[in-house]
Order: structure tokens, then C-alpha cells, then sequence
């Protein structure tokens, strides 16, 4: 179908609209301002200069591109589903059939939903968390490194490598969550076919948004209040081959976690089907990155029954949470799964990758 001028002006209308409004939701909304640390570099500083950009070049890009998307604009049906709410000269009956939800209605409302609780929650930890410690963990990483080269002339080369893992461990982890977080970010705040993520369909069943919403904030809330742990360390253990041990496994499962969302790129994303990937290691099993959760959600809690901070309610406590958070991944991805297996090039998929955490088990 053709993209019009008419086409392309309403769709750059709705958006503006639409995005306006979710900005001034963001600025009067205490819950999102609350976590605005630094007024001149916040997450709220960068989605104004994205839509003040978007204001600008939208329109004349739409016109020189015209993308064929436009002619089933989410926006527009958006727009298109409020204004039909105002209509006059209605019946009751009417109203209430109106108010009901098309197909594509809420497939757009729970798009632009997902872009927006988690593009602004993957943008707020970037900016308010991730990047102002990005150069201290970079100094401090070359600084322990030429410490390690004296560790090791003195107590050598063994234990120059050990003391480095040990003082460095949680620097490279926050540098591995930086990365993945800028995906993250990039992937729910951008949508082109020239970024291969397109969104082809989005999960609207309660079960699906629950699963995905349990890990985010401010259900994360509840797990701080459970566990008002305060460690300096990342693995609280005395023994210092058994720390650095469990250190280079943690490192190690969030690694490949890494390795597995910059596989997906700028497809990664929850609750939605932006086409399937297919290459290391999503063809060893189905879901690397829970697996790798849930196996550094055992390394850094199983640490803590060895801390002795804890009673036995405590313990009680911990092993539910435990448990909870390793439910709750084996949930998301059976939910992702349900909606995945609408696609065809999913259903072949999985017939050549049989398991979903663990190849030959599960």
C-alpha cells in the first residue's frame, strides 16, 4: 500500500502527541523523578533531546523514506482509539462496545506500554547508576591492574591473578551490566528495519506481563526488603580460594549472559517477537540468558547461608527467595514461549533446539 502525504502527517502527529504526553507523565510523576540523580546528565535530560530530535527530523525523513509502516501506524490507532471515545450522538450501548479493545488496539497500546516502562526504566539505570561510575571502574580496573604486576613479582604470578579477581570482580561486572544495559535501552527506545528489530507481534496475556514485570522495579522492592543484607563484599566468604572460585563462576555466567543479549542485539526486549536468533549460544538452548540468571542468582545467595548474618528464619527466608527467583525465570521463559510459538520460524527452531535451560535435561 502506498504511503500518503496524509499518512505521513497523521502519524507524525499522533506521534508527537502521544510522546509528549508520556514526557509530561514523566516529569509530574514522582516515581520517576525520584530517581533523577544528576538534573544536567539524567534519563529524563536525554528522552527530551530524543524528542525534541524526533520534532525536528521525523517529518522530513517520513516524507524522504516514507516507510511502509506508517500505513498501519501504531500511534495512529492509538489516536484513532481516544477520539473515538469522544464521539457524539451515541448510544450507551455504542459507548461501552467502543470502549472495548480491538486486536491491533492492544497490540499498540501494549507496545508503546513496553517502550515506555522499559525503555525509561533500561535509561534511567545508564544514566543515573551505569555511566557516571564508568570511568572510576576504568581507572580503577588499569589501577588494579598495575598493582596486579607487583602482586605477582612479590607473591607470584598465582597470586598476582587471584588478588586482581578479587579486588576487581564486582568493576567487570558493572561494566558487563553497562553494556547490556545500553542495549536494553537502544532496543526499547528505537524500532527500524534497518536495526533488524521490528516488532512483528507483542505478548497482551496477563500471565506473560506479570512474568516480565515481577523482575523489574517496583516489585524489586520487595526483595530488598526481604534481604536487608548490607555486604562489602560481592561474595561474603572468609576463605579466599573459595571466593575467588565462586567469583570467576559469577564472572563467568554473566559473560556468557552478555554474549547471549549481544547476540540478540537490538531485538532484545521483553514480552515482544522482533524476529528469532538463531547462533551461539541460542543454539545450545533456548533461553542462555535465564539459565545464566538463575545460575548467578544461586552463586550469590547460596554465599550468604556461609555469611553466619542469618538465623534460621533468615535461612527459611533466603532458600524461598531463592527459589522464587529461579521460578519466576523458568516462568518468563515458558510465557515467552507460549507467545513465540505463534511464529513459524520459532516453531522450527525449536525443533532444533530441544531445551530450554539445560541441553539433554530441560
Amino acid at each position: 500500500m502506498e504511503v500518503t502525504n496524509k499518512d505521513i502527517l497523521k502519524h507524525y502527529l499522533s506521534s508527537v502527541l502521544i510522546y509528549g504526553l508520556i514526557l509530561l507523565i514523566l516529569f509530574v510523576s514522582p516515581l520517576f523523578n525520584q530517581n533523577i540523580e544528576n538534573p544536567w546528565f539524567s534519563y529524563f535530560s536525554v528522552l527530551c533531546v530524543y524528542y525534541i530530535l524526533y520534532v525536528i527530523f521525523a517529518y522530513p525523513i517520513f516524507k524522504k523514506l516514507r516507510p511502509a509502516s506508517i500505513s498501519d501506524s501504531r500511534n495512529v490507532i492509538i489516536f484513532e482509539f481516544f477520539k473515538r471515545q469522544f464521539l457524539k450522538g451515541r448510544s450507551l450501548e455504542q459507548k461501552l462496545s467502543d470502549m472495548n479493545l480491538k486486536e491491533n488496539e492492544k497490540q499498540s497500546f501494549m507496545i508503546l506500554f513496553i517502550k515506555t516502562f522499559f525503555g525509561v526504566y533500561s535509561l534511567s539505570l545508564l544514566c543515573n547508576k551505569f555511566l557516571p561510575q564508568m570511568g572510576y571502574n576504568i581507572d580503577f580496573l588499569s589501577e588494579m591492574f598495575n598493582q596486579s604486576v607487583q602482586y605477582i613479582q612479590s607473591n607470584g604470578i598465582l597470586g598476582g591473578i587471584m588478588q586482581y579477581i578479587d579486588d576487581t570482580a564486582d568493576m567487570w561486572l558493572n561494566l558487563m551490566f553497562t553494556l547490556t544495559t545500553l542495549i536494553f535501552a537502544v532496543s526499547y527506545l528505537t524500532e527500524a528495519d534497518f536495526l533488524k528489530n521490528r516488532i512483528k507481534y507483542a505478548d497482551t496475556t496477563p500471565l506473560g506481563i506479570f512474568s516480565c514485570l515481577i523482575c523489574f522495579y517496583p516489585f524489586i522492592l520487595l526483595t530488598e526488603k526481604l534481604f536487608p543484607i548490607q555486604m562489602q563484599e560481592l561474595i561474603p566468604i572468609d576463605n579466599l580460594y573459595l571466593r575467588i572460585s565462586i567469583y570467576i563462576l559469577v564472572i563467568f555466567v554473566n559473560l556468557i549472559s552478555t554474549m547471549a543479549i549481544l547476540r540478540l542485539g537490538t531485538r532484545v526486549g521483553n514480552l515482544t517477537n522482533r524476529g528469532i536468533v538463531t547462533g551461539f549460544p541460542y543454539n545450545i538452548i533456548r533461553h542462555p540468558d535465564y539459565a545464566m540468571q538463575i545460575c548467578y542468582v544461586v552463586l550469590t545467595m547460596v554465599p550468604l547461608y556461609a555469611a553466619g548474618d542469618l538465623n534460621i528464619l533468615g535461612d527459611v527466608v533466603l532458600t524461598i527467595g531463592m527459589l522464587l527467583w529461579i521460578a519466576v525465570y523458568v516462568l518468563r521463559a515458558v510465557t515467552e514461549e507460549r507467545n513465540l510459538i505463534k511464529d513459524d520460524d520459532y516453531k522450527k527452531y525449536c525443533e532444533k533446539v530441544k531445551y530450554r535451560f539445560i541441553p539433554r535435561v530441560y
